[in-house]
C-alpha cells in the first residue's frame, strides 16, 4: 500500500512539474545535489548563455534524488532532463538499466577516462573531497586522528559524526570506500564508538562547530567557508587516502529536450561554470583549474584509489551496503 501510494504521489508531481516539451521555452529540469550556495552562483551564467530555457532545479541529497528518481522511471514518466548528484555506483546502475542518454562531450575531453563512463553515459564534472575535521578547542593537536582507520580507536569514541549514507551520496561513496578496504568490522567498530550517523555533512559541521561531537568525516567543501569564518576546526587529510567522490553529470534518455541537454552538458565543462564549482570548494576535474581556495593541491593529496574491481563491487552491492549499514547503525 505504502509503495502504492508513494507511486501515485511521485505521479502528481510530475503531472505538477509539468512535461518537457521540444523547444527552448519549456522548463529544463535539473535534479542535483550541489549545494544551494553553488547553485544560486551557476544558475544566472546558464540563464544568460540560454535565454530561451526556463531552468528548474530540484535540490537535495545524493540518495534522495536516486530515490525519487527510481520510483519516477519506475512509473516510466520523470521530468529529469539533466541529473547532476555525488553518488556515481547509481549513474552506473541507471546506464546499465537504459536509462542514460550516451553523450560525448567535446567540452570534457580532457576529463581523465577512469572519471568517465566509456559508454559515454556520465562523465565526472565535479569531485567532492571526504576528510576529517577536528574541533581543535575539543581535542588537542596530539589527540588528533591521522587516519580514517584511527577513528575506530576507543580514545574517539563519543566524539564522532558522520553523515547518512541513505541519505548523503558523498556519504554513501565513503562508507563503500571504508568497506572495501577494512571490511564490515571497520564499520561495527565505528557503531562501538558510538559515531553518530546522520543527515548530510552539513549536520556534521554542526557537531564540530559546536564541539558537541568534535571528530566528524566531512567533505572539503563544507569545511573550507567554515575555517575562512574563523572556526576552531583542523582540516585532517587522512594518511589512509582522502575519498574522492567523482560526481557526474548525466542525460536522461526520456528528455524531450535532448539537443539543449548536449548543450548544457557542454557548457558545465566550461571556465564560467568549473570555476563556480571551483569557488564552491570543489575540485575540477578539467586539469587546467586550480584547487580550491585553501585546499591542497591534487598532486599532494593521498587519495583512495577508486580501481575497476571496487567500483564494480560497489556498484553491485549498493543496496546491500545501504541495508546492512542501516541495521547496524540500529542495534
Amino acid at each position: 500500500m505504502r509503495r502504492a501510494l508513494a507511486l501515485v504521489c511521485v505521479l502528481l508531481l510530475a503531472l505538477s512539474l509539468g512535461s518537457c516539451g521540444s523547444n527552448e521555452t519549456d522548463a529544463f529540469h535539473i535534479y542535483t545535489s550541489i549545494y544551494p550556495q553553488v547553485i544560486k552562483a551557476m544558475e544566472p551564467k546558464l540563464r544568460a548563455h540560454f535565454p530561451g530555457v526556463d531552468f528548474r532545479f530540484y535540490q537535495m541529497g545524493s540518495e534522495q534524488i536516486a530515490g525519487r528518481l527510481g520510483i519516477e522511471l519506475e512509473t516510466g514518466e520523470t521530468p529529469c532532463d539533466l541529473l547532476l548528484t555525488s553518488d556515481p555506483f547509481f549513474y552506473a546502475q541507471l546506464a546499465e538499466q537504459g536509462h542514460l542518454l550516451a553523450y560525448t562531450s567535446p567540452a570534457a575531453a580532457d576529463v581523465a577516462a577512469d572519471l568517465r563512463d566509456p559508454g559515454g553515459h556520465y562523465t565526472t564534472v565535479r569531485v567532492p573531497l571526504m576528510v576529517i575535521a577536528v574541533n581543535h578547542a575539543k581535542l588537542a593537536p596530539a589527540d588528533h586522528p591521522t587516519s580514517f582507520a584511527d577513528l575506530a580507536e576507543p580514545r574517539y569514541r563519543g566524539k564522532l559524526a558522520m553523515g547518512d549514507p541513505l541519505k548523503s551520496g558523498t556519504t554513501f561513496t565513503t562508507v563503500g570506500a571504508w568497506v572495501s578496504r577494512y571490511g564490515w568490522a571497520f564499520i561495527e567498530k565505528l557503531k562501538e564508538n558510538g559515531i553518530v550517523a546522520a543527515g548530510g555533512n552539513s549536520t556534521v559541521l554542526r557537531e564540530v562547530e559546536s564541539g558537541a561531537l568534535p571528530v566528524g568525516v566531512i567533505l572539503l567543501e563544507n569545511l573550507l567557508p567554515s575555517l575562512a569564518a574563523g572556526a576552531p576546526i583542523t582540516v585532517i587529510y587522512p594518511s589512509d587516502g582522502a575519498i574522492p567522490v567523482p560526481s557526474p553529470v548525466a542525460i536522461l534518455k526520456q528528455t524531450n529536450q535532448p539537443e539543449i541537454a548536449k548543450r548544457v552538458y557542454d557548457f558545465l565543462f566550461s571556465a564560467a561554470m568549473q570555476e563556480e564549482i571551483v569557488r564552491g570548494s570543489m575540485y575540477s576535474p578539467l586539469p587546467t583549474h586550480a584547487p580550491p581556495k585553501g585546499g591542497k593541491p591534487w598532486a599532494e593529496l593521498a587519495l583512495f584509489s577508486w580501481d575497476v574491481e571496487t567500483l564494480t563491487w560497489v556498484k553491485d552491492e549498493r543496496e546491500s551496503i545501504k541495508k546492512r549499514f542501516r541495521a547496524l547503525m540500529r542495534k
